[in-house]
């Protein structure tokens, strides 16, 4: 899979918005309806307010491996992530959220110091996306 991102200027040095930029909105909106949000409120490490080494290393962890092979799958698209004051938010798409979420969880229980809520919004169609760009 070669996915591009970028980051992307949000004006805050407090924030760090990645964006994946190699998939269409409206084909993305079509074959992944829905938008399940992952967040995880994590200790801030230091002054600019980003988690701690341990935490973005099982979260990339999480993304790389577990993410990436859901991905393969078909069964999702990671399309952004936001780490900003204290809260990490992944958001991802999919044709089947209560599944996504379920899969997810597959992951995170491995680690009991990382608890995560996650959001569903039905129907987005890239809506919350837009609002990015």
């Amino acid at each position: 899979m070669k996915e591009k991102w970028y980051l992307k200027d949000t004006g805050h040095i407090n924030q760090m918005l990645r964006l994946r930029d190699d998939n269409s909105l409206s084909k993305l909106s079509e074959e992944f309806p829905h938008l399940v949000i992952l967040k995880h409120n994590f200790h801030i490490a230091d002054d600019i307010m980003f988690p701690d080494p341990a935490c973005l290393a099982f979260f990339t962890s999480f993304e790389e491996n577990h993410l990436k092979a859901l991905e393969e799958e078909g069964k999702l698209s990671l399309q952004a992530v936001d780490i900003f004051e204290g809260v990490m938010q992944f958001f991802i798409y999919s044709k089947e959220p209560k599944q996504t979420v379920y899969d997810c969880i597959s992951f995170l229980k491995s680690n009991n110091l990382y608890k995560c809520e996650f959001e569903i919004i039905n129907n987005d169609k890239a809506q919350r996306l837009k609002k990015f760009f």
